[in-house]
């Protein structure tokens, strides 16, 4: 492998088959069987009985895949030359060897196997996949319906975790229903829709209407698959052009190693607001990057999965805020399509002592509130006064109405007080008095002397 950071320059292939059926596939197109053929259905709601599949707040798993299944089974009887049968049209329960028998007694052309999907930890995982063998033309022929169903499934906004294959400790076929199908020559691709227990999936898969409405897609996908005609709908695919995947002449094994390489680097840090921009650059060339997840405490929590953006592309940009008052330590981990991942390297940065938002938010609460509490004490002290004098008058009033009246300190301190400024007016009325009269005997001296003069 030759690996170059940012030129992403490589030459390396751990499956030189898988990736070349991919290749050869990709634009050579063949029909599957010409609109005159019989083509016979079976499909398979996954569960049943006390095997309720997966289960998640209201969510029953082998309720959904029975809805699904009956709106996929009449859509596609509404096309011209198919039969299509259920394993099951009620809640029972039927082994994986009763429903392959079943699909084998119909003579189906194919099997399909409904599911929905959940994480064991929740949250955790989301997005739709498809399951195929891994062996002979079961793989061909499960991959070329696959390509349909996982395109549309991306194209009504599901994310899309790919087409896999899975092998048991005995290299056969991991899924039961996959297995038992091929023994009995025949091909069964297993369709999870959707994570049930992942808010980015939720939207899909609420109610009875959307899971019909995945019932109608996958009728649509089939209906491509086999070139199917509707004049009730008015949908013409005898022409349509499918995935040609060529008959592997080996087992398509699925990815058992981790991606090859994972590596980061910071190209923009914001100290005001803890903001950090990261350049990814990760791959993996057996299955592709799937997810990435990050952590700025050295590993020892992650955040929530991110979806790879770009599956074409070996580099991502992201932003991660880091909390304040630490001393970040950022790790991130690239997942493969397999869910296995690679640890990158840990880059220690300055710690960023912001205050966030919420801090903000608390010191201006807090403000105001001090504030409020100031504003209230005033108005009530001002209150307390206005009160405390209004008593005190009314009180005097009533006690001299009633001749209850008893002069208190405070009283006679007030009526010397009077009587002070009584007596100083008086005098300073006598001083200005005696002023004027010793002006005006001043003058008339003045005039006495001047007129003997």
């Amino acid at each position: 492998m030759r690996f170059s950071f940012f030129g992403i320059r490589r030459i390396h292939m751990k499956s030189v088959l898988s990736m070349l059926v991919v290749l050869v596939g990709i634009f050579s197109y063949a029909p599957y069987a010409s609109a005159q053929e019989e083509i016979t259905v079976v499909i398979d709601p996954g569960h049943g009985g006390d095997q309720e599949g997966g289960m998640y707040e209201t969510f029953v798993e082998k309720d959904m895949t029975l809805i699904t299944a009956k709106a996929m089974k009449e859509d596609l009887e509404k096309y011209e030359g198919v039969t299509v049968w259920l394993t099951r049209e009620d809640d029972r329960k039927m082994t994986l060897e009763e429903r392959v028998a079943y699909a084998k007694e119909k003579n189906a052309d194919m099997l399909f196997c409904l599911h929905y999907n959940l994480s064991k930890d929740h949250n955790t995982l989301f997005g739709a996949e498809c399951w195929v063998s891994a062996f002979e033309r079961y793989y061909s022929e499960g991959y070329c319906f696959a390509d349909l169903e996982i395109k549309a499934l991306e194209k009504l906004g599901l994310y899309s975790r790919g087409i896999k294959t899975r092998l048991n400790d005995d290299g056969d076929d991991y899924y039961g229903i996959i297995r038992h199908a091929r023994e009995q020559d025949l091909t069964c691709v297993l369709i999870e829709h959707c994570h049930m227990d992942h808010p980015n999936d939720r939207p899909f898969c609420e109610g009875r209407e959307q899971w019909e409405a995945f019932g109608r897609l996958d009728a649509d996908c089939a209906a491509k698959y086999f070139h199917l005609y509707s004049e009730a709908l008015g949908t013409d695919y005898r022409d349509y052009q499918t995935l040609d995947v060529p008959i592997p002449q080996s087992v398509m094994r699925p990815d058992t190693t981790e991606p090859d390489i994972c590596m980061i680097e910071v190209t923009d840090q914001e100290p005001d607001t803890g903001m950090i921009t990261i350049l990814l650059a990760a791959a993996d060339y057996d299955s592709g990057m799937l997810y990435y997840d990050y952590s700025y405490d050295g590993g020892a929590t992650f955040s929530q999965r991110f979806a790879w953006t770009d599956k074409a592309a070996d580099t991502i940009t992201f932003t991660m805020q880091v909390p304040p008052h630490i001393i970040p330590q950022i790790v991130v981990r690239g997942y493969n399509g397999y869910d296995l991942y690679t640890a990158s390297n840990l880059l220690t940065l300055p710690s960023m002592d912001y205050k966030t938002e919420e801090e903000i938010a608390a010191e201006l609460a807090e403000k105001e509130a001090l504030e409020a509490a100031a504003r209230a004490e005033e108005a009530k002290r001002v209150q307390e006064l206005d009160a405390d004098q209004k008593n005190y008058v009314e009180v005097r009033r009533t006690q001299k109405e009633e001749g209850e009246y008893t002069p208190t300190v405070g009283d006679f301190l007030k009526i010397c007080l009077t009587c002070a400024l009584i007596v100083v007016g008086a005098a300073l009325s006598a001083a200005l008095v005696l002023k004027s009269s010793r002006r005006r005997r001043k003058r008339r001296r003045r005039k006495k002397r001047k007129d003997d003069n």
